[in-house]
């Protein structure tokens, strides 16, 4: 025996000592059965005066011995193998062996093989209560769909209907499989199709595979019945009280003539259905009653049931493992005790998903008490801290080894902190950032910096020293927005890089003195209208950032200046089907105040355009490669070729093509096709174009430097996001026609 004698009892319940019941002992028989070890089970009753001994007998299931295979020709055992789910051991029941059976059909079928057949067969030279089992295989021919056909149509052209269908013909690029569970989609396709275009009584009465001459090769025919053309008549509501009549009529009033359409009487009772929701009524019914008068007219007559509203009983918070639930209950737009409210549902898992914190946030609600709901939402958190060491590469920095720490979720509250250490041959940059973005459980951001950069640009070294504070707070109009204000203070320090010109020609290039520290201590405002629906790869939505810089005037500082950038962003679904249709459009304005008669704004914070990593990037081209026509120019300047020994000074003169400063105004603008490719990674076909102009008679808004390329994108937890972008700079005037952008690091796409 190898069922444990305790067990049986245990699952019995029938505890010692309890009173003797008929149906306590069924429902222990019952259970007995349940377990699926036994074949039989029945209880014995002994009385002993007034005490009922019980003697449950049962008879075991043989065990499974053994499993094999034999017939199987074109596919190898060890493939059917991995489709077993029954193991040796088990107890063998017919029910889960015919189950086995299916699943192995559906295996050969799905391969191709349509007339597969396979059978069972039990083995009882095993042993005493064993059993093996052995699963006789009839593979048959491997088939192919090569030809549909669609007989009794006439309303519409054959090829149009096949295309709806999801079975396909074999072809160069496969197709062909014989699938019964599609055969089933294609008739509900093919009956929508024609019920969706007037053709109320549309159906397909059946279809069948034919053979060809070659028994290989199928014929898949439907045939459909396709009735008489109809119009819609008259749409009318009735037993609304909560919705005017007007309300519902703005669904759905039909033109005069207006083809039958089953797909329209299913859309106007979803908006119907929607439109209660968000009010509160999620107990009712709408159903359609449709009436065929004379000429083929059918009339649509709604009836309601509105039943009572319902409110929120309570909300539940599920899978957030790391995050603290009240940095994702603070998001949430609706509350317990609330009337419910679509909308607010919908609003609010976009906020929680736009934290940037999880891969999934769904939300679901069910019944409670009364009328009421109980709503839940499910997050699935993702990795959001990154901790990387290595060596990385840009255009602007070249090979630089870093050290990157940081977190988007400081203890599960929602705070980000970032530690950025990288030094190369060309570029360090050392900087610390923290954002809190609900300071005392208000939604008011605070959030400072302080960096510390130097990079080589041409013949210089540009250092940046300084810190930066902000203050921000969601706006009440426009929905989605956010402002904030913040102050920055930098110190700027203009080097020469080695090369040897005299200071006068380094002022006139540069613009400001050489070696000399210049201070900006500037305000700086901010407002943010974000509806995307992902913070990584949106699909739909809006976002745009209105950025403004006042430094020098009451601020003090060294130089004066005011710097406006604006950009807008919208991403729609494409036309080709799983692809987002992503527009961009940018411009900066840099001026001067108007009391400045002395001096101008520091050429360093001009516009320079190009590359992939920089802040205004034209893909295709080199960084801050695109600057007015009339600063760029060649100079002739002295290289040491000797910068140790004896004959230390020697110089040889060389040419050198210089870009800089930049322009105070600038526009790029985007195109892009976005899709995914295998998660997480997805793939991206862009075309950029823009320029920048030094003086407002010289823009030309048509005149532009563009470039156009694909790129890759992937999200990597302890990384960030990671991509590649290769371009092809149409209006290069020196150098290569392509170039290829890595982008590493939390950068956003």
């Amino acid at each position: 025996m190898f069922t444990d004698s305790s067990r049986i009892v245990r699952t019995f319940e029938v505890p010692v000592g309890a009173r003797f019941s008929a149906d306590a002992v069924r429902r222990g028989i019952r259970k007995l059965f349940a377990l699926g070890l036994f074949e039989d089970a029945w209880v014995q009753k002994v009385e002993r005066g007034p005490v009922v001994d019980l003697v449950i007998h049962v008879v075991e299931r043989p065990r499974i011995a053994k499993l094999e295979f034999t017939g199987n020709r074109k596919r190898e055992t060890s493939e059917l193998e991995k489709k077993l789910f029954l193991k040796v051991g088990e107890p063998y029941a017919p029910g889960p062996v015919q189950n086995q059976v299916d699943t192995l059909l559906t295996y050969y079928r799905d391969e191709g093989f349509a007339r597969a057949a396979i059978t069972a067969e039990l083995d009882t030279t095993a042993g005493e209560r064993r059993v093996g089992v052995r699963f006789v295989v009839n593979e048959g021919e491997k088939v192919r769909i090569r030809r549909i056909e669609l007989r009794g149509v006439s309303a519409f052209e054959p090829k149009k209907l096949k295309k709806q269908l999801k079975t396909k013909a074999k072809g160069f690029f496969g197709g062909g499989e014989v699938a019964d569970e599609r055969f089933t989609e294609d008739i509900e396709k093919l009956e929508a199709y024609y019920q969706n275009r007037g053709y109320r009584d549309a159906q397909v009465t059946g279809h069948e595979l034919l053979t060809q001459s070659d028994p290989r090769k199928l014929t898949l025919v439907f045939t459909l019945q396709e009735g008489p053309r109809y119009r819609i008549g008259d749409v009318s509501w009735a037993g609304n009280a909560v919705l005017t009549t007007e309300t519902l009529q703005k669904f759905w009033t039909p033109k005069i003539g207006e083809v039958y359409d089953r797909s329209r009487i299913d859309k106007a009772r979803g908006d119907a259905y929607a439109e209660y929701a968000e009010r509160g009524y999620l107990y009712l019914g709408i159903e359609p009653k449709e009436t065929v008068g004379e000429s083929l007219v059918v009339d649509v007559a709604y009836a309601i049931g509105e039943g009572q509203p319902s409110n929120v009983r309570m909300i539940h918070i599920t899978g957030n493992r790391n995050t603290r639930e009240k940095v994702i209950r603070r998001e949430i737009d609706i509350h317990e005790g609330d009337r419910f409210k679509r909308s607010a549902l919908v609003r609010s898992q976009g906020d929680v998903f736009r934290l940037g914190l999880f891969e999934d946030v769904q939300i679901d609600f069910q019944p409670a008490d009364s009328t009421d709901v109980d709503i839940t939402l499910t997050v699935k958190e993702k990795s959001v801290g990154t901790a990387s060491a290595g060596a990385g590469y840009t255009e602007e920095g070249g090979v630089t080894g870093f050290l990157e720490l940081g977190h988007n979720n400081v203890l599960g509250n929602g705070q980000s902190v970032a530690l950025h250490l990288e030094r190369g041959a060309r570029r360090s940059d050392y900087s610390l950032s923290f954002t809190e973005p609900w300071f005392r459980d208000t939604p008011t951001l605070l959030g400072f910096s302080l960096f510390n950069t130097e990079r080589q640009r041409d013949l210089f070294d540009e250092k940046r020293r300084g810190g930066s504070v902000r203050v921000g707070r969601p706006l009440p109009w426009p929905d989605y927005s956010r402002g904030s204000v913040g102050y920055r203070l930098e110190d700027v320090t203009i080097r020469q890089t080695g090369d040897v010109i005299t200071p006068q020609d380094s002022i006139a290039l540069v613009g400001v003195p050489v070696g000399e520290a210049l201070r900006t201590s500037s305000l700086e405002s901010s407002f943010l209208r974000n509806s995307t629906d992902n913070p990584f790869y949106p699909t739909r939505g809006t976002k745009l950032a209105i950025n403004t810089e006042l430094a020098g005037g009451p601020f003090g500082g060294s130089v004066s200046f005011h710097k406006h950038r604006i950009e807008g962003r919208w991403y729609a679904p494409s036309l080709m089907k799983g692809v987002t249709t992503m527009l961009r459009g940018r411009i900066g304005l840099l001026g001067e105040y108007g009391d400045q008669v002395h001096s101008s704004a520091p050429p360093y914070e001009r516009f320079r355009l190009g590359g992939g990593t920089t802040p205004d990037p034209v893909r295709g081209y080199d960084d801050y490669m695109i600057v007015p026509s009339k600063f760029i120019q060649d100079v002739i300047v002295a290289y040491d070729t000797t910068r140790s020994g004896p004959d230390s000074g020697l110089v040889t003169p060389r040419t050198q093509k210089v870009r800089y400063p930049g322009g105070r105004f600038m526009s790029v603008y985007t195109i892009e096709q976005q899709f995914p490719i295998v998660h997480p990674l997805h793939g991206v076909l862009f075309f950029d174009a823009g320029n920048t102009w030094d003086l407002w008679d010289e823009i030309r808004p048509l005149d532009l430097k563009m470039g156009a390329g694909l790129g890759f994108r992937l999200e990597i937890p302890l990384l960030g996001n990671i991509g590649f972008d290769y371009g092809y700079g149409f209006n290069r005037d020196d150098g290569p026609k392509a170039v290829g952008h890595f982008l590493i690091g939390q950068t956003s796409f």
